[in-house]
């Protein structure tokens, strides 16, 4: 591994060794960071800053308000160009406005923004890593549309090798990305990566690609995802805040979610094709907090489509599927190092309220959602068999927008990637829950499933 000369000093504050354990494992592999763990702000106010000079802050949020606002006001009083970022957890509720005030730069939940700390710390301090081990965290998918083989790229290009823990580089900036590499990939399902810290010159690449097809509207899709999970996190960011509400705060999140919306043409009139199209794009990528919204709000909406339900509905279930996972947030952080099947019992009782303390962390910001999409959110992961969870509801139970996001849940299980586990193509999974539907598993609706499964084979 080639290791770069330049290296960043970064400030871990924390009393917790638990914190350092989480930090250390966001930023593994981040080899020009130096970083360094003070357990108390008056130790830090005593270090020399000859021989350490911080350009970034991780404080840990987890003890409390004033002990936070304290780390805050501390590190901008010694480090004054350092920037600051709050890592907390909803435990310990804090009023963002505050710390903002105080000099934070940024406040993000350690476990549920897990995928977006990584973008953040790049920005903040960013930095360059070469060599084949660049960790994963550090480098961004870019859908396959947006390139050309005909346009000389402006940004490296790696290809993940999962098994290997390598990224691999494939095509150096100046160069070309052939088509037959390009169709290679699309018959693997596999993925291109740039840098996160290219991202800018891959945007403006992509527009340039897109101009010369005379697109009308120049912003590709990889700059459309990237838009949408940064408008999730500041939906988050906003339940995760603790001060004051009103109902004005829920209407902006209202507007926000339908702007996702818009912005990624869910509730658009299509065609069976145009419909397939779009459901295969979506399938196939790495699961994550946010990349769950906006699958589930894009397979809600475009399933419901293929029903022929009316846009009202169909705009119903993609705000459910948005919203569907805010309350994984309550979840000890701890467990964002776990698999599933390592939960404790406990843990696991746990888990299983998630979709009703999502219902009630969107009630308690005043979202003005109707009981439809409220039912949804809160019954995604109801089974019709009765097997699911919270409530144990049935196929008579659950309403028709609850099952149909429970079918689009199920759906992307299968078809998204996860550690150790081969994905099924879009059509292996919706013939995996029609069979499993028409031999009386019932974990599905059946009508749905089977007419959906037609709809996209024909």
């Amino acid at each position: 591994m080639s290791q770069a000369a330049v290296t960043v000093d970064i400030l871990v504050g924390s009393s917790q060794d638990s914190f350092w354990n989480s930090v250390t494992a966001i930023l593994k592999g981040y080899y020009p960071y130096q970083l360094k763990k003070f357990s108390d702000p008056s130790d830090m106010l005593d270090e020399d800053e000859a021989t350490f000079d911080p350009l970034l802050a991780l404080v840990d949020g987890q003890a409390g308000f004033d002990v936070t606002n304290e780390w805050v006001q501390s590190t901008k009083m010694k480090y004054p160009k350092a920037r600051v970022i709050v890592l907390h957890a909803f435990q310990q509720p804090l009023d963002f406005n505050v710390l903002r005030k105080n000099g934070c730069d940024e406040i993000m939940h350690i476990s549920f923004d897990r995928e977006f700390i990584s973008d953040m710390v790049l920005q903040l301090a960013p930095i360059e890593m070469t060599g084949d081990h660049i960790p994963i965290t550090a480098l961004m998918p870019v859908d396959l549309r947006d390139l050309d083989s005909e346009v000389e790229i402006n940004f490296d290009v790696f290809v993940h090798l999962p098994a290997n823990h390598r990224s691999v580089l494939i095509r150096k900036k100046g160069g070309l990305v052939e088509e037959k590499q390009l169709e290679k990939f699309h018959s693997l399902k596999q993925q291109m990566y740039i840098r996160k810290t290219e991202m800018k010159a891959f945007f403006e690449y992509a527009r340039q690609v897109l101009t010369l097809r005379n697109g009308q509207f120049p912003i590709s899709m990889t700059e459309k995802f990237h838009r949408t999970k940064k408008s999730i996190y500041e939906i988050m960011t906003q339940f995760f805040n603790n001060a004051p509400t009103d109902f004005q705060e829920g209407r902006i999140i209202t507007e926000k979610c339908k702007g996702i919306i818009a912005e990624l043409e869910l509730c658009k009139d299509m065609n069976t094709d145009e419909l397939a199209k779009e459901i295969f794009r979506y399938a196939g990528n790495s699961r994550s907090n946010y990349h769950d919204c906006i699958c589930l709000a894009a397979y809600g909406a475009f399933f419901a489509q293929l029903l022929g339900w009316n846009a009202e509905k169909r705009e119903n279930i993609a705000m459910a599927g948005l919203l569907h996972n805010i309350g994984l947030s309550q979840m000890h952080p701890t467990t964002a190092e776990k698999d599933f099947k390592q939960y404790t019992p406990e843990e696991k009782d746990q888990f299983h309220l998630y979709p009703d303390r999502s219902v009630i962390m969107v009630k308690s910001k005043k979202v003005p959602l109707n009981v439809e999409t409220s039912e949804a959110i809160g019954q995604h992961r109801e089974l019709c068999n009765g097997s699911g969870f919270p409530k144990k509801l049935n196929q008579q139970t659950m309403s028709d927008v609850s099952k149909l996001l429970s079918f689009a849940f199920r759906f992307h299980e299968l078809t998204a990637l996860q550690d150790k586990m081969q994905a099924a193509t879009p059509l292996q999974a919706l013939a995996l829950l029609k069979e499993n539907a028409v031999q009386g598993s019932g974990d599905v609706d059946l009508i749905s499933a089977t007419q959906i499964f037609k709809k996209l084979k024909a």
